[in-house]
């Protein structure tokens, strides 16, 4: 293991820089604390990724609901080696009863709850004052942003409620400084390359496979045509019910944000999403399958939705078409007057069923009360006595194949907006469908091994001016997981996508040729699709990558103090860093909209540079007043009104005008239900801190920090501790989220909280 060997090099390297000498056992001293943190909901409310559909309205969680009960003991250990060495040690015991998530109730490796979270050593060598170990190397001043703290990551279980000092994860690191005889100093530091950890994307998410049952060559096959369309067929549509349920990681933690619920949620995560996707699929293959004559007794397997077996006649047909479509003379495809005459013409046309065709009864939907109506009181809202398939509509189809699924496939709630699969799939062809077939996916982790490092420099100094200032540069992974989707063969082997001729699918004028609506057939290649369910291992698995990719960092930090006549002291700050090759999500529209997924959701490397500025001065009797201006620009942000061939977007190529279009999404926001959030290109942040000791003795404090995000989103934790006795300290803390709820912090309202705390102090 990769800490073992690390804490063996820390120990032998101390060993060997004093000689070997002995440890001083009386030198040694432990103190700690035991502390107790109890939260609670200060709203009714609903966290990202409970809702069980788009038209949930349910609110999950009541005011006074605990979010948290925890229990900590800590013991810090501190003693000297030998002549000229010293050793440092923190231990944790942890619990939070009422923690929502795989692994937050106890102990858990590198995260805030981990029961190793320091362990090093300081020694010299030469000129050099040397830290080996577990520590946590702390460059960055500004409140509330990490831009010089380039080192360790940090653990946003909650956000930023928890000081950095406690969500920053400590890492096996060797760090060197040199101090020079001009005042200056150098520092170089190698240190392990570890991830963020984010409620709902963690390392605790689980790598298996996600399937559902095989469709295909399992619980929906037939043996005769009658059995395909009789009421009392085993495998009847109507009583298919085999559905797997998706798992939501984290799911009911307060702090998981719409971004990650897009990748990992139960409702709204593309990794459950995909194989239900293709279980649906795989129905559209069987409800198309054709026999091959006259009430022949053997359907013809295996057709699907293959346009070559069916003539073409899927190709044109889209999602978004089919669920406008209604028989009695609505939207039409390609140059077709209704899918009914297509169905029939082109079947008929290819000998099949006897060179009679087949009609919207001949579908294999069974006896789903959308499709056969036998019901002369007209209370399910069709027609009464008008035969099978009289008052079909294409959404009430849909509907019905997603209604099996307890994933965001369909638009269940009804609504005009954009925010289920089928909708940004509306482009997406019945003959790309044969593609996901019994579709599988998978999360794996592709991360750094136990020989990588990253390599940190700084150099620091003051000018005679009295400025600090200090330089740094870093060639590390960055901390943030990258995720790619790729799709796999039954070996892990990737395959690639493959798109056919781009085709218009409306004839939008009535003039018998197709001018709008602009599509193109996908294919996987070599694998998926009815026609190859002799092998199952040829279904396709959509594999979720989670990397962590080198980047450079290039970082500055300065402070300069002053004094006013007016206000007093006051500092001036500020910090900034240029990064290289940091990754962010892009989305492609157009490509979503035709069903090429792997090519929809991606992310790209580019450059940033991020900075802050920031006053500190003292008013009204020791307050200590903070302002800062952030601001993080992206210096490869992308927005191009493009469609997925390339071509430029139009109205009249989609069905919804904005399903199309290729941009840099809001990592933390982009989600479902708000048209994967296009991020802003220069974002910008503001906050103020204030914070006054109070009591006779200045026995208390109290805090304040207020962040406003551009774009809507607010923050606001006000949090007062308070000495009881010279070893009890009792705490509250108010944290309340507000704005808009596609923000970072306005999506977390649900999440306000009121936080108690005591901590007890021993030596």
């Amino acid at each position: 293991m990769f800490k073992k060997q690390h804490l063996a090099l820390a120990i032998a390297a101390t060993l060997a820089a004093t000689n070997a000498q002995a440890f001083d056992a009386e030198s040694f001293t432990v103190s700690g604390y035991v502390k107790n943190e109890t939260a609670a909901l200060t709203k009714d409310g609903t966290f990202n990724g409970q809702a069980s559909s788009t038209s949930d309205t349910t609110k999950y969680n009541d005011s006074g609901d605990l979010i948290k009960s925890e229990s900590t003991v800590k013991l810090f250990v501190n003693g000297d080696v030998g002549e000229s060495s010293s050793m440092h040690a923190e231990l944790q015991l942890h619990n939070d009863s009422k923690a929502k998530g795989s692994h937050y109730s106890g102990n858990d490796d590198y995260s805030q709850s981990e029961f190793l979270r320091e362990l090093y050593f300081d020694t010299t060598a030469g000129e050099w004052d040397l830290r080996l170990g577990k520590q946590q190397i702390v460059w960055g001043t500004a409140d509330g942003a990490k831009f010089m703290d380039m080192i360790n990551p940090t653990d946003y279980r909650e956000m930023a409620q928890n000081v950095m000092a406690e969500s920053r994860i400590p890492v096996w690191s060797a760090k060197a400084t040199r101090y020079n005889d001009d005042g200056s100093n150098i520092t170089i530091a190698l240190s392990q390359p570890k991830e963020n950890s984010f409620a709902g994307l963690n390392d605790n998410l689980s790598a298996g496979v996600r399937s559902n049952t095989d469709l295909a060559t399992g619980t929906y096959t037939s043996t005769t045509w009658s059995d395909m369309t009789g009421t009392g067929a085993s495998a009847n549509f109507s009583n298919w019910n085999a559905d797997t349920s998706s798992t939501g990681h984290d799911q009911g933690n307060p702090f998981v944000l719409k971004g990650v619920d897009s990748i990992t949620g139960k409702y709204n995560g593309f990794l459950n999403i995909v194989p239900d996707l293709g279980s649906v699929a795989a129905l559209f293959g069987r409800a198309f399958e054709l026999t091959a004559a006259a009430g022949g007794a053997t359907p013809n397997n295996n057709s699907g939705l293959s346009a070559t077996k069916l003539n073409g006649i899927t190709a044109g047909f889209t999602v978004g078409g089919f669920n406008s479509f209604d028989s009695s003379g609505g939207a039409t495809d390609a140059t077709l007057a209704s899918f009914s005459t297509a169905f029939n013409t082109n079947s008929a046309a290819a000998g099949q069923n006897g060179g009679a065709g087949y009609t919207f009864a001949d579908i294999n939907l069974g006896t789903t009360l959308f499709w056969l109506d036998d019901d002369s009181t007209n209370t399910n809202g069709i027609g009464a006595g008008n035969g099978a398939g009289a008052n079909y509509t294409g959404g009430a189809t849909l509907a019905a194949f997603a209604g099996k699924f307890d994933t965001n496939l369909d638009n269940k709630s009804g609504t005009s907006a954009v925010d289920s699969v089928f909708e940004y799939m509306d482009r997406t062809s019945f003959a790309t469908f044969d593609a996901f077939v019994n579709a599988k996916s998978e999360y794996v982790y592709d991360m750094p091994d136990d020989l990588d490092s990253n390599l940190s420099l700084k150099f620091a100094n003051t000018l005679p001016n009295g400025m600090n200032y200090s330089l740094a540069y870093t060639y590390q992974y960055d901390p943030n997981p990258v995720i790619n989707l790729s799709w796999r063969d039954s070996s892990g082997n990737e395959v690639t996508t493959s798109r056919g001729a781009g085709f218009y699918t409306v004839d939008s004028d009535g003039d018998g040729t197709a001018d709008s609506v602009y599509t193109s057939v996908l294919t996987i290649t070599g694998i998926g699709g009815l026609a190859q369910v002799a092998d199952a291992t040829d279904y396709a698995t959509l594999r979720f990558t989670q990397s962590l990719e080198r980047a450079h960092n290039i970082g500055a930090a300065f402070d300069y103090a002053f004094d006013t006549e007016s206000i007093g002291p006051v500092v001036i700050r500020g910090e900034g860093v240029y990064q290289k090759d940091i990754y962010s999500p892009v989305i492609d529209r157009g490509a979503m909209s035709i069903g090429d997924i792997s090519k929809a959701l991606t992310m790209r490397a580019g450059d940033k540079f991020k900075y802050v500025i920031g006053a500190d001065v003292t008013a009204l009797t020791d307050m200590m007043v903070s302002a800062q201006f952030i601001q993080e620009r992206n210096l490869d942000f992308i927005d191009n009104n493009v469609d997925w061939d390339g071509s430029t977007c139009s109205t009249t190529k989609t069905l919804t005008a904005e399903n199309c279009g290729v941009y840099t999404a809001d990592f933390a926001a982009m989600h479902m239900s708000n048209g994967f959030k296009k991020g802003i290109e220069n974002k910008e942040f503001y906050s103020l801190f204030l914070s006054k000791p109070f009591g006779a003795s200045g026995e208390g404090r109290w805090n304040n920090i207020l962040m406003l995000e551009e774009g809507g989103g607010r923050w606001n934790r006000f949090d007062v501790e308070y000495s009881l006795t010279n070893d009890l300290i009792g705490t509250v803390e108010y944290n309340k989220y507000w704005g808009d709820d596609n923000s970072q912090f306005g999506q977390l309202e649900a999440a306000s909280n009121v936080q108690i705390g005591l901590k007890y102090l021993f030596e």
